[in-house]
């Protein structure tokens, strides 16, 4: 399928690994020249490697996404590095599960500012430069079918990823005119580093089975009953971003087995 990604220039956040970084290369191996951020260059390296062995093109930024100097420095470099901005992936996010009266500040800080405030501040400082250039663009948030439900023990993420989709609605309002698509993509459970810590400390905090836990939590709960992969997420990334998906926008796009169907 011609995506039309090529010349197209790219900043995709948390892609050190998981998602992000299929998503990285995924856009990369269709043509487009990605900035590849992580929390330092050396945790981007990987993907880098990826990424350019495959023959893509990409390069390496880092930003703490808790650090707003940081972000702004980071957005100047990627839109430098690149010679501008066509696409931008906010898919950086943390999580961490605790009940309210025992959520510090710093817990519920560290979830809410990188997971709602930093997309914000990547957004504020990337808009500029794709308004200016006057070509349209796609924005892309990661925000999780966490963004649409209730789930206990879980209210700082679950509160940043609802905030997530009400702020991609508001830019896509704002920005619609100018031909930039925002949506955002909302994953159930996928196969990650972080599925798996969480899954790994769970059966142990609850003297559980790992393995039928897994299966129970990442497979038994969709309709299709298996795990998602970080390419399942790629895929529809890319169709986003590319031509075909010109006429979707401010949506909130479920890609979870049937997890989650509203």
């Amino acid at each position: 399928m011609d995506t039309q990604l090529t010349g197209k220039r790219a900043l995709v956040t948390g892609a050190a690994s998981g998602m992000g970084k299929a998503i990285a290369e995924a856009f990369a191996g269709e043509g487009a020249s990605v900035a590849v951020h992580a929390r330092s260059i050396e945790r981007a390296q990987e993907t880098v490697d990826s990424i350019t062995s495959a023959g893509g093109e990409c390069l390496a930024v880092a930003a703490d996404l808790m650090k707003a100097n940081e972000i702004a420095s980071m957005c100047a470099e990627a839109i430098a590095g690149l010679g501008g901005i066509d696409i931008v992936v906010n898919n950086a996010g943390v999580y961490d599960y605790v009940s309210v009266p025992n959520m510090t500040e710093e817990q519920w800080d560290r979830i809410v500012d990188t997971d709602l405030k930093a997309p914000f501040l990547v957004t504020k400082h990337i808009l500029p430069t794709l308004l200016k250039q006057g070509k349209g663009g796609c924005l892309i948030y990661n925000a999780s079918t966490n963004g649409k439900t209730a789930d206990g023990l879980f209210s700082a993420y679950n509160a940043a990823k609802h905030g997530l989709i009400g702020f991609a609605r508001c830019v896509a309002a704002e920005v619609g005119e100018h031909r930039i698509n925002v949506n955002t993509i909302c994953p159930g459970w996928v196969d990650t580093k972080m599925a798996v810590d969480f899954h790994t400390k769970w059966s142990k905090e609850n003297k559980l089975d790992y393995d039928a836990f897994w299966q129970e939590d990442m497979a038994d709960t969709n309709m299709l009953h298996r795990v998602g992969e970080p390419r399942d997420i790629a895929d529809f990334a890319v169709y986003l971003a590319s031509e075909r998906g010109r006429f979707i926008h401010g949506q909130a796009i479920n890609i979870c087995g049937g997890l989650c169907y509203w």
